[in-house]
């Protein structure tokens, strides 16, 4: 989530963003001594349950504050994003960068429930597995770099590792000095250098309580 915040932040004419869903602050790049920032948020979320109730379809609010603007946006399932912007902006801008970040947080919560199926899965089908020639003592291994990828790829993640490692197999001998270009495999297909740097530190943590396990 912080990743999507600080997206929105470097739209031009953005000073501060925040997201919070349920009352609950998920991210913010507003300074920490921000003390109206919660009121802000009790106000918009009352006017936003006041115009879900009467059916109506506004999702932007915006408050003028001497030369800015506090604007706030109704996002997918309910998340919001507060923005503290210039007066003079380019609003088709800040609409585009608003729903491509409700995009990121729908892909993002649908890839939460995808890991949380693949887990239970995992759990409850322990004969699932990759191609006959994996290392078996890489299985365990590969599952929780699979559970990774979905929060970036959904339910395509196994397919797209089980293709990283093929071609890992044709270049290295699968040893755990060579798991380091697996991970840059998969790397590729993420698409930000975000979601690759993300991936690799998780990834490589993986290994490394692995290596620690053995």
């Amino acid at each position: 989530m912080e990743i999507i915040v600080n997206s929105i932040s470097k739209l031009k004419g953005v000073h501060h963003a925040c997201i919070y869903h349920n009352g609950v602050q998920l991210a913010s790049t507003f300074p920490d001594d921000a003390a109206s920032l919660e009121t802000a948020q009790e106000i918009t979320d009352q006017i936003f349950a006041a115009l879900i109730a009467i059916e109506r379809s506004y999702n932007e609010i915006y408050f003028s504050i001497g030369d800015q603007f506090l604007a706030a946006f109704l996002m997918h399932d309910n998340h919001i994003a507060l923005l503290l912007t210039e007066k003079k902006i380019n609003f088709p801008l800040i609409n585009m960068g608003v729903k491509s970040a409700s995009t990121k947080i729908r892909l993002k919560i649908e890839a939460e429930k995808a890991e949380k199926l693949a887990t239970i899965s995992a759990v409850n089908n322990p004969s699932i597995a990759f191609s006959p020639e994996t290392n078996p003592d890489f299985e365990m291994l590969l599952e929780q770099l699979s559970s990774k990828l979905i929060f970036y790829l959904g339910p395509a993640a196994p397919l797209v590792l089980e293709d990283c490692l093929k071609q890992w197999k044709q270049k290295y001998t699968q040893t755990v000095d060579n798991l380091p270009h697996l991970i840059e495999l998969a790397q590729e297909e993420l698409d930000s250098d975000d979601e690759k740097n993300e991936f690799a530190d998780a990834a490589n943590k993986i290994i490394n309580e692995t290596l620690n396990n053995t």
